[in-house]
């Protein structure tokens, strides 16, 4: 809830007056300083965490007396703690625990004839607003812990996404989303239900979703805290929020972009070693260096330009340009692109040759596919590449794959290089 402190987290917790706060999962310690130099002096914050991601005896000797770190689950410590003006929940995100950390808030409240605390939890939206996740599956009972995977989750799909793909594979994720008990979002409304006095509910639906959980008679007692509510509730309070959201989704942005770069960067230096070594390959040895690096250079123009497609050859396999252009494919990685060879030798298991040569390479089976063009002519349309980034057409092409290279230029995507026997090249946009 970090993102959210200014605009939203901040103000409330002003406007409530909030003098004991417990902070549940800090994470890196971020909020801490912030809550303390925003309350004042008599402000006491306990803080929750098995296991934080900061030294918490910095900040014990830094605000002394106002700061009370708890090294455990959270459910272990609330029962014990004094009632609190305010709760930040933002630790285990599942049912169960998050709906227990609210029952227990209560009941220390209850117990103290105290009011219920202002309830600030975040990660009521998507992905664990209706999903549990469990840091340590073994903390939850096996009655209230469902299903789970260490695999990602995508935005409209119940079922988590195959490993690798989507949001947090490498955490321990329930396999479905919705249904009883489970998720942030609803701990958070079960509570909300089963709660014998009026709430007002207030649902913030950006970064990950913050909700906040007061009290009608604690808004009724205090018109500051309605008032902070309304504010975020009403066109300007949502401006701000909206252009929050904006300026997160920019610093991702950079960010995502920075790591895109870098792993370029670090695949295209490991790509040139590795496509120096093909080139000192025997099997290349008749293939003018010049032209395999006009064939890189028209590839590396291709990623650039985001020209989508498949990389076809058709009669060029035998000079071994063919291990190039998959060895590229397999250097840089282009998973959404296919080299697709047309062999037109005439000596039996030519084409069987070029897809071992392949494989010797350890160039993906699946990321090139050989063929010799049968000696009638024919193909099969339907098994042809539905889109091309590069054709490259060898010398000397019999009249059997002049019907196959015809189907292949009505294939051309924009942008398209096409590479003639010659080596010259064009691109398909300025052919028409």
């Amino acid at each position: 809830m970090f993102p959210l402190w200014e605009v939203a987290v901040a103000p409330v917790l002003e406007a409530a007056g909030a003098r004991k706060i417990v902070e549940i999962g800090a994470l890196r310690g971020e909020n801490t300083r912030q809550i303390i130099d925003r309350l004042g002096p008599e402000t006491v914050l306990h803080v929750i965490d098995p296991l934080p991601d900061f030294d918490p005896a910095e900040h014990e000797a830094e605000f002394a007396g106002q700061y009370v770190f708890h090294r455990d689950l959270s459910l272990n410590v609330l029962g014990d703690l004094p009632p609190m003006d305010a709760a930040l929940v933002d630790g285990d995100h599942n049912w169960y625990t998050v709906y227990n950390e609210l029952r227990l808030l209560r009941e220390v409240a209850r117990a103290n004839d105290a009011p219920l605390p202002l309830l600030i939890l975040h990660d009521v939206g998507w992905p664990y607003g209706r999903r549990d996740l469990y840091y340590d599956p073994t903390n939850i009972p096996d009655e209230f812990r469902r299903e789970w995977s260490r695999k990602g989750m995508e935005p409209g799909k119940v079922w988590v996404v195959p490993y690798g793909a989507g949001l947090n594979p490498t955490l321990a994720n329930a396999n479905t989303e919705g249904g009883r008990r489970n998720g942030v979002r609803t701990g958070m409304d079960d509570f909300v239900a089963e709660h014998d006095q009026p709430l007002r509910v207030l649902v913030l639906p950006i970064y990950f979703g913050l909700a906040i959980v007061a009290e009608e008679s604690r808004l009724d007692a205090n018109p500051a805290l309605r008032a902070a509510l309304d504010r975020l509730e009403s066109p300007e309070g949502k401006d701000e929020l909206l252009q929050v959201a904006e300026d997160i989704r920019i610093d991702h942005l950079i960010f995502q972009h920075k790591v895109y770069y870098d792993r370029e960067a670090a695949v295209g230096r490991v790509a040139r070693r590795y496509l120096g070594q093909v080139r000192a390959n025997p099997v290349l040895a008749g293939t003018s260096p010049d032209h395999l690096a006009a064939l890189e250079a028209d590839l590396d123009a291709l990623r650039a330009d985001y020209v989508r497609g498949d990389v076809v050859s058709v009669g060029a396999g035998a000079d071994g340009e063919a291990l190039f252009l998959g060895a590229y494919l397999e250097a840089h990685d282009q998973r959404g692109r296919r080299l697709r060879v047309y062999d037109t030798a005439a000596e039996a298991g030519s084409a069987s040759r070029i897809a071992a040569d392949l494989a010797a390479l350890d160039v993906d089976e699946g990321r090139a596919d050989v063929a010799a063009v049968p000696a009638d002519g024919t193909f099969d349309p339907d098994a042809l590449p539905e889109r091309i980034a590069l054709l490259r057409l060898g010398p000397d092409l019999p009249t059997a794959a002049l019907a196959l290279v015809d189907e292949l230029r009505r294939r051309l995507g924009h942008g398209a290089v096409v590479v003639d026997a010659e080596g010259t090249r064009h691109r398909h946009e300025e052919a028409r």
